[in-house]
């Protein structure tokens, strides 16, 4: 099966290699979800993230963004509660190991005092609670693994700044070198797991040194 996201439209589904789509948003309330993206755990398991609707710094409202899980090849949804405050998931990694490991990438929440609630959070126990493992950065885009080694994983995001953990998430250290504000994803280098690429929005591809040596 295909999955792909409509945003402000849901999660189409294809049986027959592409050639039809059906609407799969059974569970997911409101009509135009802004459906963001899906992630497949180990299992089979899929994952829906869901981009909040305003920035207003209010959260519980049905403005919020949402996390949703499917075991059923997107015929059902069941929401994933997202730590409290978080109302601006963006992004999810799941160790491919353990299905119950999941990583969530969070937008902080605008208020008088400045962003709150963002970064990175773990949960180990498919979403039933989560603790934030990076706060020093509100504005997380995504989170990937090395796909070659689940313990170490990366990010970046929209305050100029990468990261990289070497303990499976739970502690994270910046990576010096790059300072571009607008961050999209890090991609482990395929032809050498000690080089990391990062794109950018407007700002080309960062080429370097996973451990922090200055991109060139």
């Amino acid at each position: 099966a295909l999955y792909v996201t409509g945003f402000g439209r849901g999660v189409f589904k294809s049986t027959d290699g592409g050639e039809h789509w059906s609407l799969k948003n059974a569970g997911i309330p409101g009509e135009q979800p802004f459906a963001w993206r899906t992630v497949r755990d180990s299992g089979g398991a899929l994952y829906l993230t869901v981009a909040r609707r305003s920035d207003d710094g209010k959260f519980g409202n049905a403005g919020d963004g949402a996390l949703y899980r499917s075991t059923d090849g997107a015929e059902h949804w069941s929401r994933v509660p997202l730590p409290e405050g978080v109302n601006g998931p963006n992004g999810l990694a799941i160790d491919p190991r353990d299905p119950a490991r999941l990583y969530l990438a969070a937008w902080g929440r605008s208020t008088p005092e400045g962003a709150a609630d963002g970064g990175i959070y773990l949960s180990t126990n498919r979403g039933t609670t989560w603790r934030r493992v990076l706060d020093r950065d509100q504005h997380i885009y995504d989170v990937t693994l090395d796909p070659k080694d689940a313990r170490v994983l990366y990010a970046t995001g929209f305050e100029a700044a990468a990261w990289r953990s070497a303990d499976r998430g739970l502690t994270w250290k910046r990576i010096a070198g790059y300072d571009f504000k607008w961050g999209h994803r890090v991609t482990v280098d395929p032809q050498d797991r000690a080089m990391i690429y990062i794109t950018t929005f407007g700002g080309s591809v960062w080429h370097g040194k996973a451990d922090g040596a200055v991109p060139r």
